[in-house]
């Protein structure tokens, strides 16, 4: 089963969105014991803000 999630960000002046990125999939995968989380889609809203789309892969082998 696939889920997602929705994080909307601010991306703060000479922070790189790609580290933010890191971060945030790293913290997902400490958090749910996986390593089957993915960065879908990113939705730039408006100036510096975002919204990231995180698949998490929930399946059961």
């Amino acid at each position: 089963m696939k889920d997602q999630e929705f994080i909307d960000i601010e991306l703060g002046e000479g922070e790189s969105l790609a580290a933010l990125l890191q971060t945030i999939v790293t913290q997902k995968r400490e958090e749910l014991g996986t390593h089957a989380v993915y960065v879908q889609e990113i939705v730039s809203t408006y100036d510096n803000h975002f919204t990231i789309i995180i698949e998490i892969n929930r399946s059961t082998y």
